[in-house]
């Protein structure tokens, strides 16, 4: 298991793609569900693997709930949007 995968903010899939940044918000492209998303860090522990929808990698959240897990420190921490859906601007 890799601390360093960012897990998809809309499915929880660790199939990503991730453009290099400096930013803690990290943009993304999911290869499981196709869609672009922003993955922010849990502010416990910094780490951007958090579960996706129902925790079932490749199923997309239909309503967004309140509080998502941490999978490294299992904190619940906050849902959020996560962002855009379409093609990213590359």
């Amino acid at each position: 298991m890799d601390e360093n995968e960012v897990h998809c903010a809309r499915c929880g899939s660790a199939d990503t793609v991730v453009q290099p940044g400096a930013d803690t918000v990290k943009h993304g492209r999911c290869l499981r569900c196709e869609k672009d998303f922003q993955a922010t860090p849990c502010p416990i522990c910094g780490s951007h693997r958090i579960d996706g929808s129902y925790r079932v990698s490749g199923i997309r959240f239909t309503t967004l709930p309140d509080t998502v897990t941490c999978r490294d420190c299992r904190s619940e921490i906050p849902a959020r949007d996560p962002g855009p859906e379409g093609p990213s601007e590359r």
